[in-house]
This record gives C-alpha cells, sequence and structure tokens, in this order.
C-alpha cells in the first residue's frame, strides 16, 4: 500500500517537474529561428537607419545572438527602441534593443526582460555593417 502512494506520488512530482519546466521555459525563451525577416532600426542623433537585412550569413548571426532565455533584471546599461532589431515572419515579431553602452544584455520590446548577447563584438561586426555604431549613449 505504501509502495503505491509512493510510485503515484514521484509519478505526480514528476509530471509537475516537468510541466513547470516547459512552461517557464516556453514563457521565457526567446526564440529566433522563426524570424524570416531582421529588419533594423537606428535613429541616433544624425543618423535614421531602417534597414532590412537580406545577407543570410548576417542573419545567421544576428539570429544566434539574440535568443535565449529571459530573465528580469534591472540593469544599468541604457536601450531604446530607437535601437533595435526586430524579428518577423509576417504574423509574429518580436524587437530586441542591445544596450547601447556595448554591455552584453538587450532588453526585450519595451519590457522588463533581458536575455544576455551571446557574441558582442560578431553582433556588432554585422550591425556596422548597416551604419549601427556602438556605443550610442
Amino acid at each position: 500500500m505504501k509502495t503505491k502512494f509512493l510510485i503515484v506520488g514521484v509519478c505526480i512530482l514528476i509530471i509537475a517537474l516537468i510541466f513547470f519546466v516547459v512552461t517557464i521555459r516556453m514563457k521565457n525563451y526567446i526564440d529566433t529561428s522563426f524570424a524570416t525577416e531582421v529588419s533594423l532600426k537606428y535613429y541616433y542623433i544624425d543618423k535614421e537607419i531602417d534597414k532590412v537585412i537580406t545577407d543570410e550569413n548576417d542573419i545567421r548571426i544576428i539570429k544566434e545572438n539574440l535568443k535565449g532565455v529571459s530573465y528580469s533584471d534591472n540593469p544599468s546599461c541604457g536601450f531604446s527602441l530607437d535601437i533595435s532589431i526586430k524579428f518577423s515572419d509576417g504574423e509574429k515579431s518580436i524587437t530586441v534593443c542591445p544596450a547601447c553602452d556595448s554591455c552584453s544584455k538587450a532588453r526585450v520590446e519595451g519590457s522588463r526582460r533581458y536575455i544576455d548577447i551571446k557574441d558582442r563584438k560578431a553582433l556588432e561586426d554585422v550591425l556596422e555593417k548597416y551604419g549601427m555604431t556602438f556605443p550610442c549613449v
């Protein structure tokens, strides 16, 4: 009798844990792979850049560096929706704002959610091709 309760309890615990992990991961994971279009926005001082990226290698580098699990934080880095990268598939979109001061964080849209940029230098190298320069504070 105790064995049955123990087995049922363990099964319930495992199912609850799997559900919790999957729910958290789905909610907080910033997935850029869905995007068929990547566009840049850079409105800073006298520059106004609105550019759709067409180079497949550049798109790959941007997507790889701006995906991951987001987290709640309050970093001292500067962020602006005027300096952003938008991932879209025509129906769904997500905007990520890399830190203007070159720290390794990016803000997810206008929220208090952030992701870590995997390779800030690689990302900046691509963005500089399109006229985006950092720091821009």
